[in-house]
């Protein structure tokens, strides 16, 4: 009798209690709600400071110093209109250092990703694939105006490349690799070299997270393992590639460092091998004599980040493809 009594009010104590607690997480969650918005703007104010003075901030500026002609601090600025932008499309100086971006970006670009494509496959099935992808990755790491000094003075006329080809017989193959008109096509092998191992690292780490099981049940239905690359890695890959697709289009219109240090020059590097940004320093404050036309430089960066967003909207709507999940 008393347990029945006991046992009916602790039902009704356990239904009360569970009552409440189901009342209670609204209000919880109501008042948690509130610390956190009077957190927010605590929080997120320096950060949001220091991106307006020290990123927006400058960006609008740009874009007002390209209507102007302006040489600089202390100097009065003139306002020109559109005339830095139009002066783009009559310098022959520029549209040199423009075509060698693009044929940065889609030269090496494609070569690049097949080499990406290429290595990681054949990572994948080696023992000691770590080891390897760490040899590869390492030239990205270091500085790029090291790697640019060094494969300047590797492949000088005199350098240790030439030198070793005549010292094995093969003096018919040790060229000026760095003469004009071999200059820029030297450049484009050492950007592959120095690039293709980051997405090498990219493409394996995508692959890694595949699980075994689609490979085992691929290897039974007879797929080859090109067939397993297309049919299995490839689409459940595709969203690693395209983020890696517009990593490259953005990375490889600011290349610089490895350029400048490459041509081994104390002036400017010559025209045939300078690239936007490269043209952009020289037309600003770079070289021996600089020119100090911010203005025209700053028509140079609006345009060119312009472009890059044109062509990172245009990769996201040509990769576009519905997730994969597994």
């Amino acid at each position: 009798m008393n347990d029945n009594i006991t046992g009916g009010g602790g039902a009704a104590a356990a239904q009360t209690l569970h009552s409440s607690r189901r009342s209670a997480p609204p209000k919880q969650v109501g008042a948690l709600s509130r610390q956190r918005r009077q957190l927010y703007w605590p929080f997120i104010a320096p950060a949001l400071v220091a991106y307006l003075a020290f990123f927006f901030g400058p960006a609008l500026a740009s874009i007002w110093i390209s209507f102007q002609s302006w040489r600089g601090s202390g100097d009065q600025m003139q306002f020109v209109g559109t005339r830095n932008y139009v002066r783009l499309w009559n310098d022959t100086a520029f549209m040199t250092a423009f075509g060698n971006s693009m044929k940065i970006l889609v030269i090496c670009g494609v070569a690049i990703f097949a080499l990406a494509f290429i290595i990681s496959a054949v990572l994948r099935e080696m023992k000691f694939r770590r080891g390897l992808q760490a040899l590869l990755f390492l030239p990205y790491i270091i500085s790029p105006i090291a790697i640019g000094v060094g494969l300047g003075l590797l492949l000088d006329p005199n350098g240790l490349f030439n030198t070793g080809l005549r010292g094995i017989g093969l003096s018919s193959l040790a060229k000026a690799w760095l003469s004009p008109d071999r200059l820029f096509a030297t450049i484009l092998v050492g950007t592959v070299w120095v690039t293709a191992g980051f997405y090498v690292m990219l493409l394996m780490a995508s692959a890694d997270r595949i699980p075994g099981y689609f490979y085992e049940d691929s290897q039974l239905a007879g797929a080859n393992k090109f067939q397993q690359w297309w049919y299995v890695t490839l689409p459940l890959s595709w969203d690693v590639i395209a983020i890696s697709a517009v990593l490259w289009v953005i990375n490889s219109l600011k290349i610089f460092e490895f350029v400048y240090a490459f041509t081994g020059t104390t002036d400017a590097p010559p025209e045939q091998a300078r690239t936007v940004p490269i043209y952009q320093f020289v037309m600003t404050m770079g070289g021996r004599n600089p020119a100090y036309q911010m203005g025209y430089g700053c028509a140079m960066g609006v345009a060119m980040v312009a472009l890059i967003v044109l062509l990172v909207v245009l990769v996201r709507r040509v990769m576009r493809r519905e997730a994969v999940t597994y």
